[in-house]
This record gives structure tokens, sequence and C-alpha cells, in this order.
């Protein structure tokens, strides 16, 4: 690749947020802890990072679910202040797994954003209960994509709109056989 705004590297991307870089084939590459002290603010007090973050699979209405390709072209933007660092992240990820009405294949696409506060290299902010996902300047980006992609989430997650679901009498697909009845006993 000749000089562009946008550098490779074995585990990150480093470019800037008018020219986006695509990841190539992340395969076997995708993260789910970075380091913040690997970030190199420069003169510049913001930076960013493109990383392939690796997503778990997740149970959401009782039913398991994962992101396509298992990981997410994660935009991690760093801004700081003296110690406080603000760090933001952008995210597309399609989620695919079962629907909740025909259990039929469902995909849904969302897009998601999220702002953590770190303090000295840890969360800060964090309710009482909840864990930050910064701890030693290690950013637990899998959780934190997993979470993002969570909070994004309809209701519920159909093949489509209109999925008329299963029969409750017989376990029929609703959506195969509309004109689908069975008689009064």
């Amino acid at each position: 690749m000749a000089a562009s705004a946008c550098k490779v590297a074995l585990q990150a991307t480093t470019c800037s947020p008018e020219r986006p870089a695509r990841i190539p084939d992340s395969a076997g590459l995708a993260m789910r802890r970075f380091d913040l002290r690997s970030l190199r603010f420069g003169d510049s007090s913001e930076v960013w990072r493109r990383l392939p973050v690796e997503v778990d699979h997740f149970v959401y209405g009782g039913l398991d679910y994962e992101v396509a390709e298992g990981s997410v072209d994660f935009l991690l933007t760093a801004a700081r202040v003296g110690d406080n660092v603000t760090l933001s992240g952008e995210l597309g990820a399609a989620v695919i797994g079962p629907c909740q009405r025909c259990l039929g294949d469902a995909d849904v696409v969302v897009e998601a954003r999220g702002v953590e506060y770190v303090r000295h290299g840890d969360s800060e902010g964090a309710e009482e209960d909840e864990e930050g996902y910064v701890t030693s300047f290690i950013v637990d980006v899998g959780r934190w994509a997993r979470d993002l992609i969570a909070e994004e989430l309809p209701p519920k997650l159909l093949c489509r709109a209109e999925c008329r679901g299963l029969c409750v009498v017989c376990g029929a697909d609703l959506n195969a056989d509309p004109e689908h009845r069975h008689d009064a006993a």
C-alpha cells in the first residue's frame, strides 16, 4: 500500500475519522483487550484507532445470538486532558440468531456508540454495582462492544417485522402456511 492516511499494524489500524479504513481479513487477529499505554498522542490531544474486536456470543430473550464473523470493526477515539482520558467507541454489527417468534434465521444490524471516562488508568463514574471497562490502562473492548450492541438491540429480534410465529397447538411455522388452522374440538 502506498503512503496513506492509515497504517495497518498487527492488532490495530491507525487512521483519522475523515478517512476510515477497512480492516483487512482479521481472522485470528481480533482482540478482546487494548492497552491504552500503546497510544501515542504526540502533539495532539486526540487519537483514533480502528480495532478488530472479538465479541462473545450472548443470550438475549433466552436464545443464543452472535455477531456475524465473530468480530466487529471498533473505532476507538481517545481524548486526553492531563491524566484524564475520555474514550469513545463506535461500531456497526450484524447480530444473527433465531427469530424470537418462529425460530427461523434472524439478523439485525445495529449501530452503537458509547463513552467511557478514565482517570489514572481506571474507569471513572461507573455505578457502584457496575464494573468499568478500563482497569490499569487495559480496556476490555470485547465486553464494551458486546454491551454497546446489547443496548441497541430491539425488544424482540425477528426474521421480519410481520413474522407470524409458530402455531401454539402444533408448532407449525405460520409464515410458511398462513392458512394453518385446527378444528375446534
